[in-house]
């Protein structure tokens, strides 16, 4: 047991020097500068920052461009659904108003007007119902976006590792007089 592990540490070891002498060639410093550019992290509670700010930048900050434009889409078509139904409410309160004060409408005209009113008041509180939720999914959405992301970008990164990794390779050979151990990478 104690072998192996002396044998884990001194691949380690020896994966960080290969490191630091692959830093200093020129072709693998633009490797690097993707590697660091891949690795950087979204931070989930300011993707939710964002997102409460304004509903869909939380995703697009954790890279969940198609959740953010449909956060964005329906976050719009809410506001712009709920706006024409208040201004088509506020027309039909109108009519109703005036056949009320009027004094000169039937019983039936005035419940037909108020029924139409009252329709488009409910439609207007749907739309305004359905805009808050899918801003209260956007905050949840981002949170959990940034999340993901965050895991992905670590198992790429832990998967690249183990790539590097692989490519180190221990030689053994045994004669009778000498042990020979060494390691030995492979390109």
């Amino acid at each position: 047991m104690r072998f192996l592990l002396i044998i884990l540490l001194l691949l380690f070891s020896l994966h960080a020097s290969f490191a630091q002498e692959a830093e200093n060639g020129t072709e693998t410093e633009q490797q690097t500068e993707e590697t660091a550019e891949q690795v950087k992290l979204v931070s989930p509670i300011g993707a939710m920052v964002r997102s409460a700010i304004f509903p869909g930048w939380g995703q697009f900050h954790s890279r969940s461009y198609f959740r953010g434009s449909l956060t964005v889409l329906g976050v719009g078509s809410s506001v712009i659904g709920g706006f024409l139904a208040q201004q088509s409410f506020r027309t039909r309160y109108t009519a109703y108003e005036e056949l009320v004060w009027g004094g000169f409408s039937s019983e039936k005209e005035v419940l037909e007007s108020y029924d139409h009113a009252n329709q488009r008041y409910k439609l207007r509180t749907f739309f305004m119902y359905t805009g808050i939720g899918i801003w209260l999914y956007s905050l949840i959405d981002s949170y959990v976006s940034a999340n993901f992301y965050n895991a992905t970008t670590q198992i790429q990164s832990i998967e690249q590792d183990a790539q590097d990794i692989e490519k180190f390779g221990i030689e053994m050979s045994v004669t009778p007089s000498h042990l020979y151990f060494g390691i030995v990478k492979t390109f």
